[in-house]
């Protein structure tokens, strides 16, 4: 059973994509896989999780959970203020995650709004992973995140002593005419000491379940992600 936990420099990132292109292709090959929202924000349903959703929509199978739905687009800090919760339980997420991630072979652990973003008056999002302690891929956007932010980002969760098991560059455009964009992969493994950078996955007009499959297979080497032999793929 492997647990992997995605996070974003910050709100909008595209980690969403990513979890959907995870989770869905392995299901696609067989494996039973699970997707747990820690704290949804911004959502547009009152009573269910917009991300959950979206995941359901790629593969009805995939088992999904969310701990917390807010529909303010604040941190969960703030946003947990505006509803009858007024404070988010971090145990209550640990002990929902712990009795969700036996249901399925692999499970996708998605943060809310960013790695850094205040869940109560003393925590943040890396207190959470640091309680989970299971991977953590950090997804960074070539669109909307400078190289600034990743390094700043990097460094927080080093000095937390989180270990980082990876990068994923989201919205990646090799031709782009930004040179910071155009070489953002080079610049992360520069500054941050060749941290690990599993795949740059590009803008996709269409987020058809085909379509997320097929770039995610062309993209990522799955078995270094999950850290299994996948005989469909050979």
């Amino acid at each position: 059973m492997q647990s992997l936990y995605l996070t974003g420099l910050k709100k909008q990132t595209g980690k969403t994509v990513i979890a959907s292109g995870l989770a869905g292709t392995m299901q696609s090959l067989s494996y039973s896989t699970g997707y747990f929202k820690t704290i949804q924000t911004g959502s547009f349903m009152k009573y269910d999780s917009d991300d959950v959703q979206f995941i359901k929509s790629v593969d009805p199978n995939i088992n999904t959970y969310s701990s917390y739905n807010l529909q303010s687009p604040s941190s969960p800090l703030v946003g947990s203020y505006q509803t009858d919760i007024k404070k988010i339980n971090i145990p209550k997420i640990i002990n929902d995650y712990h009795s969700f991630n036996h249901l399925s072979e692999f499970n996708i652990i998605e943060g809310s709004n960013s790695i850094s973003t205040p869940i109560d008056e003393k925590h943040t999002e890396l207190d959470i992973v640091k309680e989970l302690g299971i991977p953590l891929i950090l997804i960074v956007n070539a669109q909307k995140s400078t190289i600034d932010e990743v390094i700043s980002s990097v460094s927080y969760i080093k000095s937390n002593k989180v270990n980082l098991f990876g990068i994923i560059v989201n919205e990646y455009d090799i031709e782009s005419n930004n040179i910071e964009q155009k070489y953002f992969p080079h610049l992360i493994k520069e500054y941050t000491h060749n941290a690990k950078i599993f795949g740059c996955f590009p803008h996709l007009n269409e987020l058809s379940p085909n379509t997320l499959i097929a770039k995610t297979l062309e993209v990522f080497n799955l078995e270094e992600i999950f850290g299994l032999k996948i005989s469909k793929l050979h």
